[in-house]
């Protein structure tokens, strides 16, 4: 392995660390969690949509080009979601998940169609869209230390202030979707994974033939945008008292923030 390989795949594993370590910080505070939960998924709401909008979508028309395929795999990847969801909802008789009012940590819910136990597709539509994502970075960390040691360093910053807002996101959007905190934890770890074979496809085919990577830009924004608009927003809109929404107002607001200006940092 040459140094390139060992600074890019140093870097995306500090990455990864430092956001997983952010969700294993709120794992062992359940209490603290379950009383801002519906802040974070405001939270996850804002970081989900700006990163969709303000930081995918633009670099996948930059480097696909303004052209109907880039839109349509956006939109192809809304509707397949939308039909995993609906398909696996009619073959197993689940009902919709729980509102954010209803969470109860510690506690599994589970409601039954005749002879079947309730799941839902939605917290491996996260995780996945997360693993597609952290896919994408780790193939980006790569390509920037290809270019050059001062770059790569300041793209793993940049993905790093990233990361670690969205990945405690995640962990509080798998608690709210009745997964265990070990459960969450673990998935949380498993979407950051595929970062690495990103690393390992750029340093194994070359910086020079990953133009294929870009096509993964405008499917991952489109499973976000599905994600904060479909199975997030609908949950947090329950919420009718005037302070509590000026909360998720704000908390939205931060996690959009977040994203604008680590985008705008590493554009810099």
């Amino acid at each position: 392995m040459n140094l390139v390989a060992m600074d890019a795949m140093f870097a995306v594993i500090g990455v990864q660390a430092a956001a997983v370590g952010g969700a294993f910080v709120l794992r062992s505070r359940e209490k603290l969690l379950q009383r801002y939960l519906p802040h974070l998924l405001s939270l996850a709401v804002g970081v989900l949509l700006t990163t969709a909008l303000v930081d995918l979508m633009p670099e996948a028309v930059a480097q696909l080009g303004n052209r109907p395929l880039t839109w349509i795999l956006v939109t192809g990847s809304v509707l397949a979601l939308f039909a995993i969801e609906r398909i696996f909802s009619a073959l197993t008789g689940s009902t919709t998940e729980p509102e954010v009012g209803e969470l109860g940590m510690g506690t599994h819910v589970h409601r039954h169609a005749p002879g079947r136990q309730e799941h839902s597709a939605k917290p491996m539509n996260l995780v996945l869209a997360a693993m597609l994502h952290s896919f994408v970075d780790g193939a980006a960390l790569a390509t920037a230390f290809v270019a050059s040691s001062r770059i790569g360093w300041l793209t793993a910053i940049a993905i790093g202030l990233h990361e670690i807002p969205h990945r405690i996101g995640d962990f509080a959007v798998l608690i709210h979707l009745r997964q265990t905190s070990r459960r969450a934890l673990q998935l949380a770890i498993l979407a950051g994974l595929p970062s690495l074979l990103g690393v390992a496809l750029v340093m194994v085919v070359g910086a020079g033939h990953t133009g294929s990577i870009a096509y993964l830009l405008p499917v991952s924004a489109g499973s976000f945008l599905y994600i904060a608009t479909v199975n997030l927003l609908p949950e947090i809109q329950q919420e009718c008292r005037v302070s509590r929404v000026l909360w998720q107002l704000l908390w939205l607001g931060i996690g959009a923030g977040m994203v604008a200006v680590v985008v705008g940092l590493s554009a810099a």
